[in-house]
């Protein structure tokens, strides 16, 4: 491992192979600091250390000696927050091209909002944790999704929409084998319900429902149904489809 940059803000360890994956590292977190810190509503934020990865057993073993036991991490786990460090596994043979790039460059401003969210608000507040809103959260502010969620989003929520056999109770998921099935995606149907809800609320009334876990467990019982028919009826789609 070897440090990259170092900064006020962040430090960043990681191999040579990663560069092209990296190369914009600095300018993209500190973006997502300032829309972050906008978010939560704080000032400024510690110094957060960044681990990367090419090889996923060293990054598999490196979060199991943080935790003491070798058996916690879901099979398609690449990345973490643990001891408050943004750590994650990116294969070195990805290129601009491959679907998941864009992921994998905002892996960390992924990983900083689940840092930010867990210290300035769930340590700070009696708050329950929903895994569906958090996740969606932090893919939707990351920036990860930013062309799915703008230039592609017909064909990405169609996508959605027809690989969505069966909607889950959101409230429920929690990270593991039931977050992402044959029968849905705990991770796309997290987003769209994020969006949605970002959609109808706007930026300062989201804000507010971040610290709010009750309103979220309500959103949670039927933010999927909506969503599906606020976007057939947005994008002129003629659906009949029903669920389970």
């Amino acid at each position: 491992m070897k440090k990259q940059f170092d900064n006020n803000n962040f430090e960043l360890y990681a191999p040579d192979s990663l560069k092209h994956v990296y190369k914009d590292l600095e300018m993209i977190l500190n973006e997502s600091l300032e829309l972050y810190k906008k978010i939560f509503d704080v000032e400024d934020f510690r110094k957060v250390t960044i681990n990367y990865f090419d090889n996923i057993d060293d990054f598999k073993n490196f979060i199991y000696n943080m935790r003491g036991e070798k058996d916690s991490l879901p099979s398609y786990a690449v990345g973490t927050y643990d001891k408050g460090m943004i750590n994650a596994y990116i294969d070195p043979s990805i290129n601009e091209s491959d679907p998941l790039f864009n992921k994998r460059v905002h892996m960390a401003s992924h990983e900083l909002f689940h840092i930010m969210y867990e210290e300035l608000v769930f340590n700070k507040i009696r708050m329950e944790k929903l895994t569906w809103f958090n996740e969606g959260c932090a893919q939707f502010f990351s920036g990860e999704k930013e062309k799915e969620l703008n230039d592609d989003f017909n064909d990405w929520y169609n996508n959605v929409r027809s690989n969505t056999k069966k909607i889950p109770e959101l409230n429920n998921l929690s990270h593991g084998l039931d977050f992402k099935t044959d029968d849905y995606n705990g991770y796309d149907l997290s987003l769209l319900a994020v969006k949605n809800i970002y959609d109808r609320l706007g930026f300062d009334n989201f804000k507010l429902l971040i610290k709010d876990s009750n309103r979220i467990l309500r959103y949670g019982y039927n933010v999927i149904n909506q969503a599906f028919l606020f976007y057939d009826i947005e994008l002129g789609n003629n659906k009949t489809k029903g669920y389970n």
